[in-house]
């Protein structure tokens, strides 16, 4: 019975975590600000030791790359200083499993990929 609830938590979790789940996002308001064309690619995808995070963003103060366990924890988080990048994240300390990628802009996720690290 316990596996079952949190087989069903989890569920849940993955359905909230990617209701948003495109490449792109063409119009996203949030506290009266519009951010526009925030992308998010990783790659490769399954992952052995480190992927590649491309990403663009515009008209931002602040933004930020998390990995998050299937548990919700931040596992990863890394600082974007520019608009437009490639970051090379190194994965070799997780465990292997199904971990998310978000973009997070002004402290709000507009981008989330799933990531499945297997060595």
């Amino acid at each position: 019975m316990r596996k079952y609830i949190l087989s069903i938590l989890l569920l849940i979790f993955s359905v909230c975590l990617f209701a948003q789940n495109s490449e792109k996002a063409d119009s996203i308001t949030t506290n009266g600000n519009i951010l526009q064309k925030q992308e998010l690619k990783v790659y490769p995808n399954p992952v052995v030791e480190y992927f590649y995070a491309d990403y663009s963003i515009d008209f931002v103060k602040d933004a930020k790359l998390q990995i998050y366990n299937t548990l919700g924890r931040i596992v990863i988080s890394k600082d974007l200083e520019d608009k437009q990048g490639n970051e090379k994240i190194y994965v070799s300390d997780l465990e292997n499993g199904l971990y998310f990628c978000s973009l997070l802009v002004d402290d709000n996720r507009v981008v989330t990929k799933k990531i499945l690290i297997n060595r």
